[in-house]
């Protein structure tokens, strides 16, 4: 079974990241809908670069949850970005 963003992916995520990367003035007018897979998608990139440097989201993630997080979002690209 392909790993999905609605049960997988989306819920690394909380209302805080959200409403974080929602807010202009909080990411220097850059915005993005970490609830949506279409803008996680298209940033793909980017996300796991933030993620991977602990400049996203703030405060970083424990060395664990970075771990799993790389593994769930490589499988969700690989098994061509299941909604």
């Amino acid at each position: 079974m392909a790993t999905s963003f609605a049960t997988t992916i989306k819920p690394y995520f909380s209302e805080n990241d959200r409403n974080s990367m929602n807010n202009a003035d909080h990411t220097g007018g850059f915005t993005l809908d970490l609830w949506s897979a279409a803008d996680v998608k298209k940033y793909f990139s980017a996300i796991k670069d933030a993620i991977d440097s602990q400049s996203m989201p703030p405060g970083g993630w424990p060395a664990a949850k970075i771990t799993a997080f790389d593994a769930d979002f490589d499988a969700w690209q690989a098994g061509g970005y299941q909604a």
